[in-house]
């Protein structure tokens, strides 16, 4: 079903997740018509005033959804998932707070529907894959329990990880 869900979403207007300053968004034309083109591609209304709060939402949207790409791949495997967060306010509620911004939907569908949308405009398609998926969660997990031991990381640690370990080992 994953991959059903990425290959059914080709097009040819960039990932969203791709846009990193106002001027690109300038590029799209007016700011009514950026804004509508997003609100397009994500499905859901976003109430926003200027080119800088477009931008805004769309960085936490992008943020969100390739924190949680893991989550929202499950709920969107099979309908029975999204179901089983409880009644339909209380899926509605999860599946806001998990993005960060309230979802105005009034069924299960539209709720599959704008969630697809939104997962299909901003995730990484870098971080599709499960094993990608993995690596990066490890190293995250990696540098914030080295972080925790007191040693100091950057976020994409330049050594391999067993280096470090040796670097760092009470030496007998």
């Amino acid at each position: 079903m994953q991959k059903k869900i990425i290959d059914n979403t080709s097009s040819k207007i960039p990932a969203l997740y791709k846009i990193k300053d106002v001027e690109t968004l300038k590029s799209f034309g007016s700011y009514t018509e950026a804004k509508i083109w997003v609100e397009e591609k994500v499905g859901v209304a976003l109430k926003i005033n200027g080119w800088n709060q477009l931008l805004k939402r769309i960085h936490e949207l992008s943020f969100s959804v390739n924190e949680n790409i893991e989550k929202l791949i499950f709920l969107l495997d099979e309908k029975e998932h999204l179901k089983e967060l409880g009644s339909f306010p209380d899926a509605k509620k999860k599946v806001s707070a998990l993005l960060g911004f309230q979802i105005k939907v009034r069924s299960w569908k539209q709720l599959e529907r704008s969630l697809k949308s939104i997962v299909v405009a901003f995730r990484n398609r870098d971080m599709i894959d499960k094993a990608a998926i993995f690596e990066k969660n490890k190293i995250q997990n990696f540098i914030h329990s080295s972080r925790l031991e007191g040693i100091p990381m950057t976020d994409a640690p330049a050594l391999k990880m067993a280096d470090i370990i040796e670097q760092y080992r009470v030496k007998q």
